[in-house]
């Protein structure tokens, strides 16, 4: 920055011609030493000169002895620090990214806003420095290096402060919201209650959030969320806090719209419900479109027949077809020669797939024998009965080793 001072000026030009003249006379070769030597006293005058302005000329000075945070500038004459003509020159070259602003606070007028934008950045960062309980949203000078930012004070405040109980980042907005910022009455999702015993519990949207974001599942409407959190909930407390409880089951008349397996009762007599309320989690157990669906896959083996009986329309014969059922599961437990099976009865719990290729492939994945996936597709690999067989495995031919006979 230029230094109104005359002396100063003249001094320092002074020497940085005796310097210049003198680096001249250096690349001119030895004739032009002499000069060189003749030039020096010259330098040594134009740095004792600016030696005498600086300890003579009343200049703004860093006070660096009161630390970073209250560093502020005085007027002195000191030739150990940078100078400047204004002490708001000074503030900013020496306490730009002072976040006290205990230096432009010295000043006879200071500035309302930060002087390197008017009103600080155009975006707001979550202020790290604070406890999360304490934290808020800022938008001074500098911004951290990795802070996430945000268009606006509020959308910071509920990006990454959405949980604060204590609501203090939204207390710090220029007009507070007296109730949830998202809209009149709570948020706009609900979520479960699980600081209430679940037998009780219900759906809430209130605000603050007992979670951080992404800690519990939320849900659009309280419906929805009292069908997927509390559907298995003997009281009905959740859905009893609906505007409008519903007088029988919310998904429609008569009772639930998927089936399910009674594994509360024996198996032999057992059949597939869809009645309220559900004796388990929602993903605890399979659940069938179909009351047909639920039979053929949960009682395939049923020697009574008792849950193909409950249809509407019983079948007269199998519903499946002859021979075996259509799912395929593990076969006894023998790993190393294991293989999959149809037939019935499905033995109870035991998990199924569409194809015995693909029950080999989840059951006896790591198999060494192969027993299971030559069984299923006699030509797998070298280790099935048929790969020798060129007539029946063709592909099979580098499983074939060819011996020739010795040469006498």
């Amino acid at each position: 920055m230029k230094i109104a001072q005359p002396a100063l000026t003249s001094a320092i030009v002074g020497l940085y011609a005796a310097v210049a003249s003198a680096q001249n006379a250096l690349q001119a070769g030895p004739d032009a030493t002499d000069n060189a030597a003749a030039l020096a006293p010259n330098a040594d005058d134009a740095g004792r000169e600016l030696a005498q302005s600086c300890a003579t000329t009343l200049l703004w000075h860093p006070q660096y002895s009161a630390g970073w945070a209250d560093g502020y500038c005085r007027q002195t004459k000191d030739c150990n620090s940078p100078a400047y003509s204004t002490e708001l020159a000074c503030c900013k070259g020496s306490y730009g990214p002072q976040s006290s602003n205990a230096c432009l606070k010295r000043l006879p007028n200071p500035p309302t806003t930060s002087p390197t934008g008017a009103g600080g950045l155009d975006v707001f960062y979550p202020d790290y420095n604070r406890p999360w309980a304490a934290g808020l949203c800022i938008n001074t000078r500098p911004l951290p290096n990795g802070r996430p930012t945000y268009t606006s004070m509020l959308a910071c405040c509920k990006g990454a402060y959405g949980g604060q109980m204590s609501g203090n980042c939204l207390a710090s907005l220029p007009s507070p919201p007296t109730t949830s910022p998202t809209g009149s009455g709570g948020l706009d999702y609900w979520y479960p209650d699980y600081e209430t015993e679940w037998a009780s519990a219900a759906c809430k949207n209130t605000r603050p959030t007992p979670f951080n974001p992404g800690d519990r599942p939320t849900y659009s409407t309280l419906l929805d969320c009292c069908k997927k959190a509390y559907a298995g909930q003997m009281s009905g407390a959740c859905l009893a806090s609906l505007p409008s409880p519903p007088t029988t089951s919310p998904t429609s008349s008569g009772g639930l719209d998927y089936w399910y397996a009674d594994y509360e009762s024996d198996w032999a007599g057992a059949a597939c419900k869809n009645t309220r309320p559900i004796p388990f989690n929602r993903g605890d157990r399979p659940e069938y479109p179909t009351l047909l669906a639920c039979c053929k896959k949960e009682y395939a083996g049923q020697m009574s027949g008792a849950c193909l009986a409950s249809l509407p329309s019983p079948p007269t014969t199998s519903p499946t077809a002859g021979g075996g059922l259509d799912v395929w599961y593990k076969e006894g437990d023998d790993y190393a020669n294991g293989k999959c099976s149809n037939a019935r009865p499905l033995p109870k719990w035991r998990p199924t797939s569409a194809t015995k290729e693909a029950c080999c492939a989840s059951q006896y994945g790591s198999q060494f024998s192969n027993a299971c996936m030559c069984d299923a597709n006699p030509c797998y690999s070298c280790k099935c009965a048929d790969a020798q067989d060129a007539t029946k495995c063709p592909a099979l031919s580098y499983c074939r080793v060819t011996t020739v006979p010795p040469t006498n």
